[in-house]
């Protein structure tokens, strides 16, 4: 396992998390949401913490995997959506709740999907 990955996996990707951070929130305030340091920071905060989570799947692994995206993204999204301080995107909420699965394992899919496509999209390898 190599160690020497940390450093540089959780540093990395602040400045992208922090600019992405201030991007989500401006779609937030085109919509009527007030601008907040707050808000900012949820956001910039929920991006560090999806990288931070995949720099020990990299790291026990050896490689870059969209699959580490998945388990990351996966992971989030069941918890957001089941404290319910997250939505799921493109599923409708009647049918979100109507049906037999709880609401953070059809979270967990969503998000998971849409992190592996990502990264599939930014060239990583499954």
């Amino acid at each position: 396992m190599n160690t020497r990955h940390f450093a540089p996996c959780l540093i990395d990707p602040i400045p992208h998390c922090a600019v992405m951070g201030g991007i989500f929130h401006g779609f937030d305030a085109m919509q009527g949401a007030p601008l907040s340091l707050r808000m900012w920071g949820i956001y910039a905060g929920g991006l560090w913490t999806y990288h931070a989570m995949i720099c020990p799947m990299e790291a026990i692994h050896g490689r870059r995997s969209s699959l580490h995206n998945v388990a990351s993204a996966g992971i989030m999204g069941y918890i957001g959506v089941s404290r319910g301080v997250m939505g799921v995107p493109f599923v409708n909420p009647y049918v979100l709740y109507g049906s037999r699965f709880p609401p953070g394992f059809i979270g967990a899919a969503v998000y998971g999907l849409m992190g592996g496509a990502l990264a599939q999209l930014g060239g990583k390898q499954p």
